[in-house]
């Protein structure tokens, strides 16, 4: 964040915050050079640090100091040529005047900002880079002890320090820290780019795809204010787009340590490591590394003049943002606007420093007039008042355009950091503007808005370099790489152009290796010289010989072939056959779902209910009317939403239902997840949760159980994930989720969390969140009706969640997927099965403690569970492939289980389904004589 007395620099980036001033106190002189300072007559670059007194150097102050909005006399003192901004009633704006009468030097003023360079700036940064990368942290301690008055005990901010900052902080302020970072994080996570693939010809494979960078540096300025929005706008991205580990510079205070906020802002935001270094030595300390501070591959976040040449001179030693300049907004306004905001806005830019750019652009002059009236009246008010009327002076326009269009026009060459659109349509002026760092349409939609709560960044760029540059982003995190991959058939039918392009640039080594992969056998293509007719041809003669030269090509007919390709290129570049259609990316590497089973005696693999059909349920099937079969069923099942509502307490439109809970899981996947977006889970967990995520192009993300299978709350939390997975009791291990860790992630999850309550009946009483879920901001309970109601094969899932969530997945699941016979049985059994299905669950309990206290008793350890399974530890225990072999042993036997290999905390494991007690004896009965057994596994499914 550029600080409020910054000096104009070369246009770029900047960040947005409260400014800070200069502290007054003496400075020791750095190193001789030209330039003298402007407030002490001492060289510059004595002053390069970037303190409050220091634009540059160590950083107590990001902010370089005003007289960049002054006029300097050729000795180097600064003369005010400003005369105060109200003075009679009188606005002194640095342009004021219609629009169509700007002079040459107005659009000077206007249009050339930010640009300016400082030969002593560069001279000072360029000393203090050579010190740093010479005596490295001992030169780090000299700029702090000359520069921020402060005696650097530790150059690296312990983590405990950030933690208890956290810990500390005004409940408020953190509370409006936390909900900034979730929309920064929301936001920035949606810009994740897909990986792509394309096939350009058959047989021709592209793909490009995207890394995150190793190790970033997140510069947040300082000085006697705070700027933890800074460090928010640049951890939470890198977070985002998963680097792998991220650092954070700030200056040291009088104590050594950067502000508590800050350092509370790096714990929310999840820096990794955080040092006490402002200014250019922090710069240098990032790219060259020292004893303390790791190098890194990339600093980014906002600073001032020393900052911005720092990173100039050291890109390529690293990778940087663009650089950093004066804050700006321009304004559209037509006769809607309200005055007092627009002086509002105006004022909020101006505050930032002198060399702030605040432009009106308006198609109504008594707007205009007005606005002009309430920005006198609101300056008096202003505790920087000076500031903001150095900033209008020097910076500031009001114009009056003869048209909207017009005005768009001058936006387009302003190219400003922020626009603010204040007129009647401005989504529709959206569709004209070309050039801005950010956007802001409409009256409600405040800069200070963007500067700080809605998850855009606001390290933008600034000096009219809108026009080229984005501000930053998740992207800035990024390298990207491309593959190829060229098969046979494709590799022949190219290599005669390869070779022709090859040659006609001078390069015979490819065209030979084009041609290698022409012929059939590659070896023939390298044999030994043959003579020829000029002596000895050889291999590059003959490529010479056998490759036509590029013709003249003559104009082919129109629409004969592909446009700007000779009708022999377009037959050489046509697809052989209509079979070579490319496929998704996503999907190479995704299999068909295939549990591989087979029908056996007493199957136990697969979790279903073992009681039977619900009577009521099947009573309702037998009865079914042929024109429930005929016809097509309700689109949204609403009988059956209703019904479901009325059992949960909640209202229908909080229902939605699904062929299964999994194609509710599917669906909100769908609905809530843009491609490449994070689907965070508990590991093990829900086999299918992974392969539904890939079918979405989203990115399956693993969180290891802790021992005992519980979740890794602050794991999970740490992934941002645009939805987290919790399935609770798990599957397959049937653990009871800690309910602490469960409210905490559902509560401090950025995305959506869906909890999956399949097995809820049968674990312990107040452990579902079914009830709560609809009232939630981001919860969705999933529950089924194959377990319990034993409706499996009717596929009869649904989920309880708020309105809004509901009904982007029912959008997403599409109409019809509860198919009438469902419907009818799923009404009647939850109208007159309940008693029977609440036997069951206790059965099931009794019957799951008996069971496991019998397997205990034949070795291996049992898991506590509060599903319809229990997992058992494969006896004996550590045995690589154990699960598998006895589960193909009990196959054999005529009873099929699951078996997980190599399961952490737990190694391999048999899942049993449980239910009544004569089918556990004819499992028990299997299994005893199975531990020393063989036979064939099988897999089974939820």
């Amino acid at each position: 964040m550029t600080s409020g007395e910054d000096q104009a620099v070369p246009g770029g980036m900047r960040g947005k915050g409260p400014d800070t001033e200069e502290r007054s106190g003496r400075v020791d002189e750095w190193t001789s050079g030209s330039g003298a300072s402007e407030t002490t007559g001492q060289p510059v670059a004595a002053r390069a640090s970037e303190t409050a007194e220091l634009p540059g150097a160590s950083g107590a102050s990001d902010g370089a100091e005003a007289a960049s909005a002054l006029d300097r006399s050729d000795s180097g003192v600064v003369h005010s040529s400003t005369p105060p901004l109200v003075h009679s009633g009188v606005l002194r704006l640095a342009v004021d005047k219609p629009l169509r009468q700007l002079s040459a030097q107005d659009e000077a003023i206007l249009l050339a900002r930010g640009r300016a360079s400082d030969a002593a700036v560069e001279e000072a940064v360029r000393v203090i880079v050579s010190d740093v990368r010479r005596r490295g942290d001992e030169a780090l301690r000299s700029l702090a002890r000359r520069f921020d008055r402060v005696d650097l005990r530790e150059i690296e901010v312990p983590a405990e320090a950030c933690r208890a900052a956290l810990a500390e902080l005004d409940p408020a302020v953190r509370a409006a820290l936390e909900r900034a970072a979730a929309n920064i994080a929301a936001f920035h996570r949606a810009q994740l780019p897909p990986p792509l693939e394309v096939e350009v010809e058959p047989g021709v494979r592209l793909g490009r795809r995207a890394e995150p960078l190793r190790r970033v540096a997140v510069y947040a300025p300082g000085g006697r204010a705070a700027y933890p929005s800074s460090v928010l706008m640049g951890v939470v991205p890198a977070r985002v787009a998963g680097v792998e580990e991220v650092v954070v510079c700030s200056p040291p205070g009088p104590d050594g340590r950067p502000p508590a906020t800050v350092l509370a802002a790096c714990a929310l935001a999840g820096a990794d490591r955080v040092f006490a270094l402002g200014g250019a030595g922090a710069i240098a300390a990032v790219a060259y590394g020292t004893a303390t501070v790791p190098r890194v591959d990339k600093v980014v976040g906002p600073g001032n003049a020393y900052v911005t040449e720092a990173k100039q001179q050291l890109n390529g030693i690293l990778a940087t943002d663009c650089p950093a300049g004066p804050s700006e907004v321009l304004i559209l306004a037509d006769d809607s606007a309200d005055p007092e905001i627009l002086a509002a806005e105006v004022i909020a830019q101006a505050e930032h420093d002198p060399d702030a750019a605040s432009v009106l652009v308006g198609t109504d002059a008594a707007v205009l007039d007005a606005t002009r009236t309430r920005l006198a009246a609101l300056l008096g008010e202003q505790p920087r008042r000076d500031i903001v009327e150095a900033s209008l002076a020097a910076r500031g326009a009001f114009l009056l355009a003869d048209t909207l269009a017009d005005a768009i026009a001058f936006n387009n060459r302003y190219a400003p950091e922020h626009l603010l659109v204040m007129v009647r349509h401005p989504r529709a002026a959206l569709e004209r503007l070309r050039h801005a760092g950010s956007i802001f349409l409409g009256a409600s939609s405040s800069v200070a808005f963007g500067d700080y709560m809605t998850g855009a960044n606001h390290v933008l760029p600034t000096a009219g370099l809108a026009r080229a540059y984005p501000g930053l982003s998740t992207l800035d995190f990024l390298r990207w790489y491309t593959y190829q991959e060229v098969d046979r058939a494709a590799a022949a039918r190219m290599s005669g152009d390869v070779q022709v392009l090859a040659l006609a640039e001078g390069l015979p080594g490819h065209a030979l290796c084009a041609r290698l992969r022409a012929a059939e056998e590659p070896q023939a293509a390298a044999r030994a010289p043959e003579e020829g007719e000029n002596g000895r041809v050889g291999e590059w003669g003959k490529l010479r010989q056998g490759v036509p030269t590029l013709p003249h090509s003559p104009t082919p007919p129109l629409g004969s072939e592909r446009p700007g390709l000779s009708a022999a290129q377009a037959s050489r570049t046509a697809p052989a056959s209509r079979t070579a259609i490319p496929l998704r990316a996503a999907y190479r590497d995704i299999d068909l779902y295939d549990p591989q089973r087979t029908p056996v005696d007493v199957d136990l693999s697969d979790n279903t209910s073992l009681f039977g059909a619900p009577p009521a349920g099947m009573a309702a099937l037998r009865a079914l009317a042929d024109a429930r079969i005929t016809r097509y069923p309700p689109v949204y099942a609403d009988e059956l939403k209703r019904v479901l509502a009325e059992r949960h307490g909640v209202a229908p439109e909080n229902i939605v239902t699904g062929c299964g809970s999994d194609d509710v899981i599917d669906s909100a996947i769908r609905a809530f997840c843009e491609p490449g977006d994070v689907v965070a889970y508990p590991d093990p967990t829900f086999s299918m949760l992974p392969w539904f995520a890939r079918m979405n192009a989203a990115r399956p993300w693993p969180v290891p159980t802790e021992v005992g299978f519980d979740l890794d709350d602050h794991a999970l939390l740490s992934a941002h994930a645009r939805i987290t997975y919790l399935c609770n009791p798990n599957n397959p291990t049937g653990t009871v989720l800690s309910s602490e860790r469960v409210r905490r992630v559902t509560a401090e999850a950025t995305g959506v969390v869906l909890i999956d309550e399949a097995y809820a009946d049968y674990g312990p009483p107040g452990t579902s969140l079914a009830a709560s879920a609809a009232a939630s901001v981001g919860t969705v309970v999933l529950r089924t009706l194959s377990k319990v109601f034993g409706l499996a094969g009717l596929r009869v899932g649904y989920a309880i969640g708020p309105a809004a969530l509901v009904r982007e997945i029912e959008k997403s699941r599409g109409p019809y997927k509860i198919s009438a016979a469902a419907e009818a049985v799923a009404l009647a059994a939850l109208a007159g099965d309940g008693e029977w299905a609440a036997a069951n669950v206790r059965t099931v309990r009794e019957s799951r403690a008996r069971l496991a206290r019998e397997l205990e008793a034949l070795g291996g350890r049992v898991w506590p569970s509060g599903a319809n399974f229990v997992l058992w530890q494969a006896p004996p225990a550590g045995e690589p492939g154990r699960a598998a072999e006895l589960a193909r042993a009990l196959k054999a036997r005529g009873v099929a289980v699951r078996a997980f290999s190599g399961l952490p905390h737990a190694g391999d494991c048999l899942r049993v389904s449980v239910g009544p007690w004569p089918l556990m004896e004819r499992f028990l009965e299997a299994a005893r004589p199975a531990l020393s057994g063989g036979g064939s596994a099988v897999i089974g499914e939820k």
